[in-house]
């Protein structure tokens, strides 16, 4: 084993390349479609280096992970908008697990590190997995670029990774031989493409030697675009809550005007939400139905619309893709359940007891706040 190292990170944001696996086997699961899972502008590239650079006020937080984007060669001229792996917010991409990283130091701050290996990746999807199966077959620890960490500042760190084989990537063991966690309270989380954290969190407490390991987070990649609420009840669930969480999340103030009624609300920072903030003023005929909801067809269709869920919380704002509509939920009933899949775009701010009072078809105007 190397001697151990201490060290500062700042960690790259943009990643990409999410591999997870396959039921029981070995075999490295693609995010998305094989020619999918490569396309990942070089552009990204600029995002990762100004990333690595940051440095926050919560210096004492460190947010690790590692990535098949930023250890690849990939050609200049690839399509990100067609990758099930990249996450277009704006003119920014982001890989899955980056993005995720990025909201957790949205959420609590930090510094940021991207693992690097010495030696980069097949871009074949065929060879990568070849490699893999080889380096977990052989304990093989690929080596990793130098850099000037220093660890002792750091109480906390995260430490992120896409699923491959049902474990963690062989680099993220390379990383947790080189550097010195003991002590320390570790947090491991994972983008997945269908088939959870694997092996992975066993692996990650195992070779850590973590003073202390809290829960961690695995979401799947298509529902990373819409993680945001997801991982602040996720850190708030491990003592972990996010500061200025509002802020961070990049949420705008709305208005609502409903039933000769105006309401507050904020609509999320994620790609879907802006797209739809961009057709404000916006009108909508909203039905009720159940107790719980208003809901409604939209005239356009929105090209970001990314995961989905089948459940809700009360004053959620959400975009269903499969009638193309937006709807408010206000009440939790005995029909919690959804039955279409929506993905939370805003919420109400106001109280929501005010749509017991609403007929049965109201016209409702999303503007933004002066």
């Amino acid at each position: 084993m190397r001697m151990k190292k201490w060290g500062i990170a700042l960690v790259a944001v943009t990643m990409a390349g999410v591999l997870a696996a396959c039921g029981g086997n070995t075999d490295i699961q693609e995010d998305g479609n094989k020619a999918g899972q490569e396309n990942i502008s070089a552009e990204s590239t600029q995002n990762a280096e100004s990333v690595r650079s940051m440095e926050t006020e919560q210096s004492n937080v460190l947010i690790v992970y590692f990535s098949r984007y930023g250890n690849t060669d990939y050609p200049n001229d690839m399509d990100a908008s067609t990758s099930a792996s990249v996450v277009l917010d704006g003119d920014e991409r982001f890989g899955t697990t980056g993005y995720i990283a990025n909201l957790i130091r949205q959420s609590v701050g930090g510094e940021l590190h991207l693992i690097e290996t010495k030696e980069t990746y097949p871009e074949d999807f065929d060879e990568l997995t070849d490699q893999n199966h080889d380096e977990m077959d052989d304990g093989y620890l690929p080596p990793l670029k130098e850099s000037n960490l220093e660890l002792a500042k750091y109480d906390t760190v995260f430490i992120g990774y896409p699923v491959w084989a049902t474990d963690v990537p062989q680099a993220v063991l390379s990383f947790l031989d080189e550097y010195d966690l003991s002590g320390k309270t570790v947090i491991p989380f994972c983008t997945h493409d269908g088939y959870g954290a694997g092996n992975s969190y066993q692996s990650i407490g195992k070779a850590s030697n973590a003073g202390k390991m809290l829960d961690g987070l695995a979401v799947e990649a298509e529902d990373v675009p819409t993680a945001q609420k997801t991982v602040a009840k996720w850190l708030d669930s491990i003592g972990i809550p996010g500061q200025n969480a509002s802020e961070n999340l990049g949420e705008t103030a709305i208005k609502i005007q409903v039933g000769g009624k105006e309401l507050d609300g904020v609509m999320y920072g994620t790609p879907l939400a802006k797209e739809i903030q961009g057709k404000f003023p916006l009108t909508v005929s909203m039905s009720g139905y159940g107790g719980r909801e208003y809901y409604g067809g939209i005239e356009f269709t929105p090209e970001k619309a990314d995961g989905g869920q089948l459940y809700f919380e009360n004053g959620d704002i959400t975009y269903c893709g499969t009638n193309n509509s937006m709807a408010i939920f206000y009440a939790q009933t005995d029909q919690p359940d959804l039955t279409m899949e929506v993905i939370p775009i805003g919420r109400v701010t106001s109280d929501l007891s005010v749509f017991d009072t609403f007929g049965s078809t109201e016209d409702i105007t999303f503007t933004l706040a002066e």
